[in-house]
């Protein structure tokens, strides 16, 4: 297993590492659309989206992989009815036609105390 780490995404305040390679295996971490250096998360959902899949980009990138790898993705939303819509049209620009197996759930609580993310991401990514 080897972690994977990238400037360019934030990373974890605890013992998490954003990912592990594992026999071509990417499995990314808690993944946020917090700005990799400032840790501020942008106002507006599509534009959290589009820090969010930019973060997952710069991960996969990391382990020498892209959005083409991706083939499984879980969401989790804090209001799904609002934010689905905004996520689901940068989804749409970023990935194309690759569809990787999606899963999303609503959560009132996640992530660190005060940041109020819209949305969290846990991936997994095949190298092979």
């Amino acid at each position: 297993m080897r972690v994977i780490s990238t400037p360019e995404a934030p990373a974890h305040t605890g013992p998490v590492p954003q990912a592990v390679l594992a026999g071509g295996w990417i499995y990314v971490s808690a993944l946020f659309g917090a700005q990799a250096r400032s840790r501020v998360i942008p106002d507006d959902a599509r534009a959290e989206a589009e820090q969010l899949l930019a973060n997952l980009t710069a991960i996969l990138a990391a382990a020498d992989a892209d959005l083409s790898h991706v083939v499984r993705v879980g969401i989790v939303m804090r209001n799904l009815q609002r934010d689905r819509p905004a996520f689901n049209e940068v989804w749409a620009e970023r990935f194309g036609s690759h569809r990787p197996a999606r899963s999303a759930i609503e959560a009132a609580d996640f992530g660190r105390q005060g940041e109020n993310a819209r949305y969290m991401l846990e991936v997994t990514a095949y190298r092979g």
